[in-house]
């Protein structure tokens, strides 16, 4: 009866930290996402990211408490990545571009307002960025055109931050007067 009793009481404390130690990380990400001047959505998102992972090792954490032995965790574990590989198979881009939202949102080399040359052979594109989401960036051009580029892009190609107010016009994609 006793250790009943105490398995309770740490699982009690088991989501006591888990829901203190995402407290914590979202206020260590708001006041930064505040000093860089992120939007408040951009914000938002790298929190939802932050409590999800605090509930899962939270999860995790209760489950060895109660006994879910190593042997049935492994069989549990290859059969739902078995089941979610293929799942994932077709997805694997959304989850890259979300972990280099996360990256980028931490590292930031980049911000809204910002100019940019994304340098991608024939497909360069200059412009100023109006967004910056979980799964893609958008970027204007001086002449209006909105163009929608995933954030796993902005780590795998060479980018160039413009430092004056104009932008300049990228020749490749002018017609000539």
């Amino acid at each position: 009866m006793e250790s009943i009793i105490m398995k309770w009481g740490l699982t009690v404390v088991i989501a006591l930290l888990g829901w203190a130690l995402s407290i914590l990380l979202r206020g260590i990400t708001k006041r930064l996402g505040r000093r860089r001047n992120y939007t408040r959505a951009r914000i938002f998102q790298t929190a939802v990211v932050i409590n999800s992972a605090s509930l899962v090792i939270s999860l995790i954490a209760i489950g060895v408490l109660w006994g879910l032995k190593g042997d049935g965790l492994m069989v549990f574990a290859t059969s739902l990545m078995a089941l979610l590989g293929v799942a994932l198979f077709a997805s694997w881009s959304m989850l890259s571009n979300a972990t280099a939202a996360i990256i980028l949102f931490f590292s930031a080399p980049y911000r809204v307002g910002d100019r940019i040359r994304l340098l991608d052979g024939d497909n360069t594109v200059t412009g100023q960025i109006r967004h910056m989401g979980l799964i893609f960036i958008t970027v204007q051009d001086e002449l209006g055109h909105r163009y929608t580029l995933p954030n796993n892009l902005l780590l795998q190609k060479t980018v160039i931050r413009l430092k004056n107010d104009t932008l300049p016009r990228d020749q490749k994609h002018m017609r000539p007067d």
